[in-house]
């Protein structure tokens, strides 16, 4: 019968071996029981005559005999639990209406409904059966006593009566198999419980940790082996104990604010003392299990690998000074050595030009001397590169933040370089890309970054090609650089040690090429320091490839110099002093080309930038007066600079002219954008749109500030001087009119809400009067306009600027953006001399928004 049962259970269900294992095994027995009695039952209907019961029994029996196949099948015992209890309650109920009702002798049976529901659905289920079996029963019941009248049975009395028995019998059976089934069950799972005990004490016994657990009181319950072992206590002596007479940097308050899963060092306290203590905590219902651990071992260990760390340094420290000091102390003689040297090698050449026979007797000497100097020289770069590592290692090598442009490096580089290729019959290639212009790092690191790879490419070159490129990455954030030769190459070991120091490929190469193994290794350091790295790809007998990426833009506050490029110190082909400045920032060399010509042309300043990350860098060092900017430009688009600017503390002020191919004036207004011009260049309009912006001169004259709040009219005044301007001030309308008798004004400023004579009325007097009708006015107010009153404003002012907040608030938050907008303004107003309208020939369309 077992290997049977088990025919049916799924393999999932025996790999798990637990509790729905043996609900499987007890649900496939109670299965066959059923179908068992359905049989025994059918028969006894059949030999009496009962055709229709019989048939009934013989399909509930059948459908019924397929619920282990669909278990096996599926391994969900709700569904075949579903194919068992629902066909056999619709059975049963048929045999009660075809039997005579109450008097059928399957009315005993819907009770073993819930108890099979519940062996294979669960308690929920079982209860919704025992409701539906109930309803059932009085509906049986309410039915009989209201005079329905059910089929009366069609078998004998002594056929019905034996039936009623078997069928009583049956249910007995079938509810003791079931019940078997469940003592069974309860036993095999008490068993379970018993033997999971057993191992899990065996693991706590066993387990090299203390484990303890403690009441929410904080009283020791229960303490395995290794808890005494760890506090030298005897086994039983822990339990009962109070935990801080164990840890004694544990109290009531540190039991209540535990994490679980935590894991904290605290103090344990034994017989010899007080020991450090690793302890995580968890929780089992109201329990508190502590995990501990002894780690005086740890600390013991901790504290000599930090010595011995301590030591490691000092003696570091010792070494890079002493390296330090002696190079120091060896230079000062090689620099003697060389440049006596040099000396006499000269003396001795001016010598043959003016007396050849005297020349003659020392020119034997030359030959040595010019050695001498190249071993001076040898052993001079030698000790700078000791002295480099030194500092490097020291954690003292300084760098200076410098903008240049990267051609005339790249230039100055091949041209150091080209006698150390040709040496060795190499070609020399510099591949270098339109998009690259200025840098913003350490250009002489760069350069030796660069001399190194050359130079060490050219000495393992013979007859070969060795081919420079440099290109901007992806995002404009990095100069890629790459060196490759067609040199002797390196194999994959000897790769792994290349940027080690004082270290070669190998011995031979050592012996055939020379050279102390420092040059790769500095090389790396400094890589590093300017914000970048080095990767090397080589093949042995093809060559070496070599991939720098250094910083576009190293910031001085990304390093510990603090001799950061100044706008005095660029270079002067940077500046222009006295000049306006503009910045064009456009990825097509042409177009650059062309804006750079006509512009100078105005005797403008021109300075270019290829892309979006190099125009951040010269805007924040030239600090332009003027910036046109493209906005189709690989990487960082003219929309994201524009946002940048406009987001930059010192440059959000810069006016902003889009020079683009692309029509989005309003895009471009909405970020921050002062003028639009859509490509290809009017030249006229160009000039027009610059000349909007720059500085002003003594010949502007001075401005009217009417305003009567104090520190409104007090900062605006000193933003304006601070700019250039010369301001008169005026609390109120009625006092500018006055300060009107005695100045000129080019322009006037002007607040509406204010004491005595308000802006609406200063205005029109203002135009009433033939001196002042055509003085250009910017009203300035935080008053909310309404239509009519924007419409006169409109006719009489040059341009209304909000201060932002609501009325009475003066400037708020916006005060910064507030005086931004009215220094650009007065500019563009001042510059331009443009005259107000007269009332009669103005329209709303004539003033500018």
């Amino acid at each position: 019968m077992g290997k049977f049962t088990d025919f049916f259970i799924p393999e999932s269900l025996k790999a798990e071996n637990g509790i729905e294992l043996k609900r499987a095994q007890i649900g496939v027995k109670t299965t066959f029981t059923v179908v068992f009695w359905a049989a025994v039952a059918a028969s006894i209907s059949f030999s009496g005559g009962s055709y229709q019961a019989a048939l009934a029994l013989t399909l509930c029996g059948s459908t019924v005999a397929t619920a282990p196949l669909l278990l096996r099948s599926t391994s969900r015992m709700d569904w075949a639990g579903h194919l068992i209890v629902g066909p056999i309650y619709i059975l049963l109920y048929f045999l009660i209406h075809q039997n005579g009702g109450l008097s059928a002798p399957a009315i005993v049976w819907p009770a073993i409904l819930p108890l099979l529901a519940n062996l294979f659905q669960g308690r929920r289920t079982a209860k919704m059966w025992l409701y539906a079996v109930v309803l059932s029963w009085g509906a049986v019941l309410v039915g009989t006593l209201t005079g329905y009248e059910f089929t009366p049975t069609a078998l004998p009395p002594v056929v019905a009566n034996v039936q009623r028995g078997i069928s009583l019998i049956g249910m007995a059976v079938t509810a003791h198999v079931v019940l078997q089934l469940k003592d069974d069950l309860q036993s095999w799972l008490t068993e379970e419980v018993r033997l999971r005990e057993s191992e899990t004490r065996a693991v706590l016994e066993t387990a090299p940790d203390g484990i303890i657990t403690v009441d929410n009181e904080g009283k020791v319950l229960t303490a395995n082996e290794a808890a005494a072992r760890i506090f030298e206590r005897e086994h039983g002596t822990i339990a009962g104990e109070h935990i801080t007479a164990l840890v004694s940097s544990m109290d009531q308050g540190t039991l209540e604010d535990l994490d679980t899963g935590e894991s904290l060092e605290h103090t344990g306290v034994r017989s010899s003392g007080e020991f450090p203590a690793e302890i995580a905590f968890g929780t089992l219902g109201d329990r508190l299990i502590l995990v501990l651990r002894d780690i005086t071992e740890r600390k013991q260990a901790e504290h000599e690998i930090r010595q011995a760390r301590d030591a490691a340094i000092h003696a570091n420290q010792a070494k890079s000074a002493f390296l330090a000091n002696m190079s120091h102390e060896l230079r000062t003689p090689l620099n003697a050595v060389i440049g006596y040297s040099e000396i006499i090698i000269e003396e001795i050449e001016y010598l043959q030009k003016d007396s050849p026979k005297d020349g003659s007797v020392v020119s034997e000497f030359l030959p040595d001397l010019s050695r001498i100097r190249t071993a001076g020289t040898h052993l001079l770069a030698l000790i700078n590169d000791i002295l480099d590592l030194s500092k490097i290692e020291a954690g003292k090598m300084s760098v200076h933040v410098e903008m240049f442009d990267i051609h005339h490096l790249v230039e100055d580089i091949r041209s150091t370089v080209m006698p150390l290729a040709e040496k060795n019959h190499n070609t020399l290639k510099v591949e270098i890309s339109d998009e690259l212009g200025y840098m913003n790092t350490d250009a002489t690191k760069m350069r030796q970054i660069l001399f190194n790879l050359l130079s060490n490419a050219c000495k393992f070159t013979s007859d070969g090609t060795i081919t420079m490129r440099m290109y901007p990455s992806e995002t404009y954030k990095h100069v890629v650089c790459e060196v490759e030769d067609t040199g002797v190459g390196v194999d994959e070991e000897q790769l792994k040690a290349i940027f080690e120091a004082f270290t070669q490929a190998d011995s031979s190469t050592t012996r055939e090429f020379g050279g102390t193994g420092l040059g790769l290794t500095i090389t790396r350091h400094f890589c590093e320091l300017l914000g970048g790295g080095i990767e090397v790809e080589s093949t042995p007998g093809k060559g070496s490839l070599f991939t720098v990426k250094l910083a576009t833009n190293l910031r001085a506050t990304d390093t510990e110099s603090e001799d950061a490029t100044l706008a005095e110190d660029l270079p002067a082909s940077l500046r222009n002093a006295g000049s306006q400045t503009v910045l064009v920032v456009d990825d097509d060399p042409t177009m650059r080309d062309l804006l750079r010509r006509l512009l100078e042309r105005e005797g403008i300043s021109v300075v270019t930038a290829a892309n979006g990350s190099e125009g951040l860098i010269l805007a924040e060092q030239l600090r332009p007066d003027v910036i046109t900017l493209d906005v189709m430009m690989p990487s960082m688009d003219g929309w994201t600079l524009l946002s940048k600017i406009k987001d930059h503390p010192e440059l959000c002020d810069t006016p902003v002219v889009m020079v683009t191919m692309l029509d989005e004036s309003a895009r471009g207004f909405a970020l921050g954008a002062d003028d639009y011009l859509v490509k290809p260049i009017d030249r006229k309009r160009l000039i027009e749109t610059l000349n909007n912006y720059r500085r002003p001169d003594e010949s502007t004259g001075e401005i009217l500030l009417v305003e009567d709040d104090e520190p409104t009219r007090s900062l605006m005044r000193r933003t304006l001087e601070d700019d250039g301007w010369s301001v008169v001030e005026a609390e109120d309308g009625r006092i500018g009119l006055k300060k009107l008798e005695t100045i000129d004004p080019a322009l006037v400023l002007l607040d509406l809400m204010m004491p005595n004579l308000d802006g609406f009325e200063f205005l029109r007097r203002l135009r009433n009067h033939p001196d002042y009708s055509k003085v250009p006015v910017i009203v300035v107010t935080a008053r909310e306009l309404s239509p009519e009153e924007e419409a006169q404003l409109r006719r009489d002012t040059s341009e209304i600027l909000t201060k932002g907040g609501k009325s009475g608030e003066g400037f708020g938050e916006h005060r910064e953006r507030l005086l931004a907008q009215v220094r650009q303004h007065v500019r563009t107003v001042i510059s331009n001399k443009r005259p107000a309208p007269s009332p009669e020939d103005a329209s709303p369309e004539d003033a500018s928004t």
